[in-house]
This record gives structure tokens, sequence and C-alpha cells, in this order.
């Protein structure tokens, strides 16, 4: 049975804890009926680990990727903040951070640059690399003499291994086991995006402007072709086993949310 989280415990600063059923049927929300909430409610978090990452993320992303990353992150804030309040997903907590960094970092591996580069799985490949630049400064440019743990932008390596596991199993949805809460949160955001999944726990204003804030532009035949490449280059894709994904993704972007992905 899980103990009580402490504003102390790093398995629930970070998002480890409360583990939860991999099934989110057995998770109901306290609410059926979300009210709206905008972007600027549910700012992103700066600080200088937080900054970091962005910048980071800013400068190798796709730009449908980044911002397909930012309304992830809001997504998920929104769902957490009205459906599952007692996951304390709160501005300025270190899980708000680690939240952020993930949804930031998890296509990572997508990027062009990444995607051809390694014979891993794309979310294998981006949870490896978050964990050496979360603790490594220098991995994104910065001064590793000027850091210490917890400070200038460095992760601890708890934080740094609970967005890892989560980048790592982001696509991997089933109704088996029990995942981290940082696992569900990126479950919610990317599959709400992607293909519309959970929109009864986010009011359709909350998307409208979640989409005018951070454009998606395109973003559904984007990622439908990253999704195409991943498969072409690695038949053993941890992506393979997702069926009718390609579909699902291209419908997703003919219907909700068609007015704002032209």
């Amino acid at each position: 049975m899980s103990t009580k989280p402490t504003n102390t415990d790093p398995s629930y600063q970070y998002g480890f804890l409360p583990a939860l059923p991999a099934d989110q049927s057995k998770t109901p929300p306290a609410t059926n009926s979300p009210q709206p909430l905008t972007p600027a409610q549910l700012p992103l978090p700066s600080t200088p680990l937080a900054d970091r990452i962005n910048a980071y993320a800013k400068s190798k992303l796709p730009s449908q990727t980044y911002t397909h990353s930012l309304r992830v992150y809001t997504y998920g804030r929104a769902i957490a903040d009205q459906c599952f309040p007692s996951w304390n997903l709160t501005s300025n907590s270190k899980l708000d951070e680690t939240w952020f960094i993930t949804a930031l970092l998890h296509d990572i591996g997508t990027t062009p640059e990444h995607i051809g580069s390694t014979k891993l799985s794309y979310e294998f490949w981006a949870g490896f690399h978050a964990l050496d630049i979360l603790q490594n400064v220098s991995a994104t440019g910065g001064d590793n003499m000027d850091a210490s743990e917890g400070k200038g932008g460095v992760a601890s390596r708890e934080q740094a291994e609970s967005i890892a596991e989560a980048i790592i199993r982001h696509q991997d949805v089933q109704d088996k086991g029990e995942i981290s809460l940082l696992t569900r949160l990126i479950h919610l955001g990317t599959l709400l995006d992607n293909v519309g999944a959970g929109k009864n726990l986010v009011h359709q204003d909350t998307v409208r402007a979640v989409c005018e804030t951070y454009g998606r532009r395109g973003w559904s035949g984007c990622f439908r072709d990253t999704v195409g490449k991943e498969k072409e280059l690695k038949p053993w894709a941890m992506v393979s086993r997702i069926e009718g994904f390609e579909d699902a993704i291209e419908e997703h972007g003919k219907g909700a949310v068609k007015e704002w992905d032209q």
C-alpha cells in the first residue's frame, strides 16, 4: 500500500508515485464537467533547469513538434487541475517542473537529426538522452563547472530517472500492470493532442485556447509521417504495436481539430 506523499519524498516530488493502474478506466476523474481554462492560467514553469531544457528543446525540435510539446504540457496541467486534484500538480512545484520537462523531451528522438541515427525506438533513445542532458549541463552547451546538483539547471538523479521512465513508456498504452504518475500524464496529454482520446477530461474551450496559443499548423500530418518514417526505418519499433495509429492521427486532424490543423 502506498504511503502518503510528503513535501520531501522524491518519489512523489518527481512523479514516480502514486503508482496508478495502467488501465485508465480504473482511475475515475473527480468531475465529468471540467470548466474552461486558458494557457495563461497554466503558465509554463521558469526555473534554471526548466529554462535550460526549454531552450534546448526549442533549438532541436521542429516548430510543430515544439508546440505539440507545449500543448501536451498544458493539457496535462488542465486535466490534473480539475479531474485529478489529488495529484497535486500545481504551479511552482517540483512536480510541475518535472512534468514540463517530460513534455518538452518526450519526442526529442523523432527529430530528423536523431530518428535515423539510432536503431533504438525513438522513445527509448529519447529517455536515455534525457538522462544525459538533465544531469550534464555541457550536453546542452552549458558549463558543468558552474553547476551543482539541484542548482544551475541540473536535475537530481531521481528527477532525471522519473522523466526518462515516462518518456520511454509514453507510447506503452495498455491495461495491464501499473505506471508512474508522470507516465499517466504523458499518456493523457499526448493521446488527447494526437488522436483526441480523453476529450471528456477537458472543456472544448480549453482545447480551443490551447490550439490558438500553441498552434497545430499541420501537426497531424507531421506526426503521421513521423510514425511512418519510424516504422520504415525500424520495423521492430515500439510504435508498431499501436494498430491503426496513423489512421487515427489523420482522422483527428480532419475532425475535432481541423480548424487549427491547417
